[in-house]
Formats: structure tokens, sequence, C-alpha cells
């Protein structure tokens, strides 16, 4: 049986991928800081070593017996680390002679140089990572559901949000965007290729509160968030760094709006997507956007 290697398992996108390789019964190794985690996570069947993407050493320890990768890139917008902390997985795979890396981009990202620096090093990340020998998939998500939850999002009748009123957007939750990691981990034909991971319907603001309505029972409204009001809303929680980053990242969607709408979804014929009231209907993620 091939081992792979998932990054991230501890996280809600990483985990996704890594319990549904486990489900279809591949062995799953990954790393994760804290030993808490790693005993959580050998509960569900997935090796678990504790260490640091900042140290080489211990990766290659951990790449050692690994036939392929999935590369979760971290919400990190420390862009030396990122740098350094990509460096090590992809001179860890080489050394261990891993077949192949999918690389999941957490989000829309560009193809050309941009003014973005934490998008830009990432898309120089993807091109080493193409150019290491390792046969390489890229698998681009749209923007996750998961963002939806985000506390303070939707209050007092309002979904506030930092996108255009008027773009459609095909948000997927980390449970799909999975089935597209682990199709393209289980197909090393398509190597060389990029999968765009799109959700079942393309919705705008007002459509998404439309969902928010049917959901909660009560009128919602949508509000297109100003950048500088959502960076301040997230910056108690991530820190500056993080909360600029992550606002640099939806002004550059808005800039580009036009193009991403562009871009179609990956048809793969084994993928069955969730629409967003189905899925704001499950209990689990009911019970985080209802009123307390």
């Amino acid at each position: 049986m091939e081992t792979i290697l998932v990054y991230g398992a501890s996280g809600v996108q990483g985990g996704a991928v890594a319990r549904l390789l486990v489900s279809r019964g591949w062995a799953v190794r990954t790393i994760t800081r804290q030993e808490r985690n790693a005993a959580a996570l050998r509960e569900q069947k997935i090796e678990a070593m504790v260490g640091d993407l900042g140290d080489a050493d211990f990766l290659k320890t951990v790449n050692q017996g690994v036939d392929k990768v999935f590369l979760n890139m971290p919400i990190e917008f420390d862009t030396d680390k990122l740098t350094a902390y990509f460096a090590n997985t992809i001179a860890a795979a080489q050394q261990a002679g891993a077949k192949l890396i999918v690389i999941n981009t957490n989000g829309f990202l560009p193809t050309e140089p941009t003014a973005a620096e934490s998008l830009d090093v990432k898309r120089r990340m993807i091109e080493n990572a193409q150019q290491s020998g390792i046969s390489c998939i890229i698998v681009k998500p749209t923007l996750y559901m998961e963002n939806l939850l985000i506390p303070g999002l939707v209050a007092n009748g309002t979904f506030a949000y930092p996108v255009p009123a008027d773009m459609p957007i095909a948000w997927v939750s980390s449970e799909d965007a999975a089935q597209y990691h682990v199709h393209a981990l289980t197909h090393p034909e398509l190597a060389g290729q990029t999968l765009i991971a799109a959700g079942a319907e393309s919705l705008t603001g007002d459509q998404i509160a439309e969902r928010f309505s049917e959901v909660l029972g009560e009128r919602v409204n949508f509000h297109s968030l100003s950048y500088d009001d959502f960076e301040a809303g997230l910056t108690p929680a991530m820190g500056a760094q993080q909360a600029a980053g992550v606002s640099g990242f939806y002004r550059w969607i808005e800039a580009n709006s036009e193009e991403l709408g562009k871009q179609q979804r990956s048809a793969i014929v084994d993928i069955e997507l969730t629409p967003l009231q189905d899925w704001l209907q499950k209990s689990e993620i009911l019970s985080m956007i209802r009123p307390s």
C-alpha cells in the first residue's frame, strides 16, 4: 500500500483530505506541532509525527517511505518563513524519491506576477515545485465555505463580506475540495495540470444572503464589507501581519474579478458537490451560525 504524506491534517482543509484518504484505505502520514493533536490524529488511523516545517532534518525523516505528498500551503504571510517552509518540504520529498506532489493553493492564485507579494511568493514556490523533478498537480480552490463561519460576518440581519456585490463565486466546502485533492493524488496521469476546485453553484453576495435567510428563517441582507473594516475585525484574532495578508488577498480578488469569473470548474465525474444551502443546513454548521 502506498503512503501519502498530508501536510496540515490537523487543520480543516488538510484534515478533510486525510480523512477521505483513510476512508478509502490509503496509509496516511502527517506532522503537527503539538502532541495532543498527534494523539487525536492517531485515533483517526493517521500516522502523526510531532515537529515543525522549519526543521529540514525532521522533514527528511518524515518523508522516508512516502510515495506521494499533499502539500497544503499554510495560511502564512511572513514570506521569508513561507519560502523556507516550502523549500524544506520540496527538498525532503526529493530526497525520499516521492513520485507525486499535489499542491493545494488554498484559494485563488495568480499565474502571472502581481503587486501582492503574499500571493506572488506562492506563485513562485509552485514554479519551483514544478521544476523539482517530481511530478506535480496543482489544485486551486475558489473560496472555502468555512470562511463564511468567521464570527460576526452574519449578525443583526446582515451578511457582511469583503467581495464585490455582483461577483458570482463558486464557493466550495473543505469536504468537497478534498474530493478534488484525492482525485489528483490517485490520478498521477494528470501531472502538469491545474484543477479548479469550484463548488456546485456560483453565487453573488445577495444570493448567499438569500441562502442564509432560508436557513435561519429570517431576512438577511448582503453588505459588501470594506477591506479596512475586514482587516480591523481580523487583527485581534490573527495579528496585524496575518490580517493584512488576508485583506490583501481579497483586494486582489476584486481587482481581478472579471478574470476569476471566467474560471471553469474542472469536470471530474466521481465528485459530488454540496450546494451552499445544503451545507449550511448541516447540524454542525447550523449550530455555528444560529444566534445563541
